[in-house]
């Protein structure tokens, strides 16, 4: 059995493949697999507003910061088998060992300095069926993305299955009960519902993703420009309805409406190259980094299923361990395989001027 770091790790990606198989999908898109065609999306943008220092230090603290989190311990948790049942009907359940997360304060004046005022201030929201959700802002590097957005329905928030054990693990998923579907074309990654700030008719979420057109050479996903997409979906059955009818490939009778919405992004961040003496690089912005285990050659690279350990030292001595999977630790937002590494986006944000060095299990990284 695949401890509970390589859960983390590595079933979303399957797990969506297994969906977008069962939903009828043709091409890779966000995690939550929704592929919608064009079609005139009814939007409501609000006026733009500034973000001051209080209110950008509370949004980035809690995105990259403590704001709202605890640091949790390794710990066993009883973990439900997606699917499965006993010859009762029971769910099929078993224990598993949870990693240990750390959270670190995020000083505001240091975010907005590295982040650089390049994160979007304009909120966007559209209606699915009788749910509405706002993305408020995003943050890219051409690596990944990181989006903070809110659902809301006046009747209670049904279409998420989300607690602190998901925030913990592969994050808030999609109700199979639910007859909407919603998400981020071109990314995969973990939602992460903010418990503390969430309440029954609204919920607080902060969206981690890989960018799908970095992390794999051959995929559909076109590079982030000027707007990510949001595509969402009102069904006329609940999901799981739909996953057990057994469709003809390509058949859409069960879409009641469907939509695409171009959010607006800001210019990427800024990254800077780091380099090991074999030649390996790793690629690293304030917000996540990648590594290319071929040093830019065109060979085969070692994969995310090879490296145990992956730490940042600072020039001070202190540690970032971003995760270890013999202790285990799983600091981080989201953490995806590449076609020649992988791209992990941090839980905190990181300044490359004052990293001594990164280290993959036993190869060292330096400016």
């Amino acid at each position: 059995m695949k401890d509970t770091f390589d859960k983390v790790v590595m079933d979303d990606y399957k797990k969506e493949q297994i969906r977008n198989s069962m939903m009828q999908k043709q091409t890779k898109v966000s995690r939550l697999g929704v592929q919608i065609a064009a079609a005139a999306a009814v939007l409501v943008i609000a006026s733009p507003f500034i973000v001051n220092a209080a209110t950008g230090g509370e949004l980035f603290g809690r995105l990259w910061g403590n704001i709202g989190k605890n640091n949790v311990p390794s710990h066993q948790a009883t973990v439900t088998d997606d699917g499965k049942t006993d010859d009762k009907g029971n769910p099929v359940t078993h224990i598993e060992v949870m990693p240990k997360i750390e959270y670190v304060a995020q000083d505001p004046e240091e975010a907005e300095r590295l982040i650089g005022g390049k994160y979007t201030t304009a909120p966007v929201t559209t209606t699915i069926g009788d749910t509405s959700v706002t993305v408020d802002t995003v943050v890219r590097d051409g690596m990944g993305f990181v989006v903070a957005f809110s659902v809301e329905r006046e009747a209670g928030v049904n279409c998420f299955n989300y607690s602190q054990q998901d925030n913990e693990g592969m994050g808030a998923r999609m109700s199979g009960d639910t007859k909407i579907e919603f998400g981020f074309e071109g990314g995969e990654g973990k939602i992460w519902v903010d418990l503390e700030r969430s309440t029954k008719t609204k919920l607080y979420c902060y969206e981690y993703l890989c960018d799908l057109s970095a992390l794999y050479s051959k995929t559909e996903a076109a590079p982030i420009t000027d707007h990510i997409t949001l595509t969402c979906r009102e069904l006329t059955k609940t999901r799981k309805e739909i996953e057990d009818m057994n469709l003809e490939k390509g058949d859409k009778s069960f879409i009641k409406e469907e939509k695409t919405v171009k959010i607006p992004v800001a210019d990427k961040l800024g990254s800077k190259t780091f380099k090991s003496a074999n030649g390996e690089t790793v690629k690293l912005s304030p917000i996540a980094m990648q590594w290319d285990s071929t040093g830019g050659k065109d060979s085969k690279g070692l994969s995310l299923d090879s490296v145990s350990k992956l730490k940042i030292t600072y020039n001070d001595g202190s540690e970032y361990v971003v995760f270890d999977r013999k202790n285990p630790v799983a600091s981080y937002g989201t953490i995806s395989p590449s076609d020649t590494g992988f791209i992990v986006l941090f839980n905190r944000l990181v300044d490359a001027e004052k990293i001594s060095k990164i280290t993959i299990d036993n190869t060292d990284f330096a400016l």
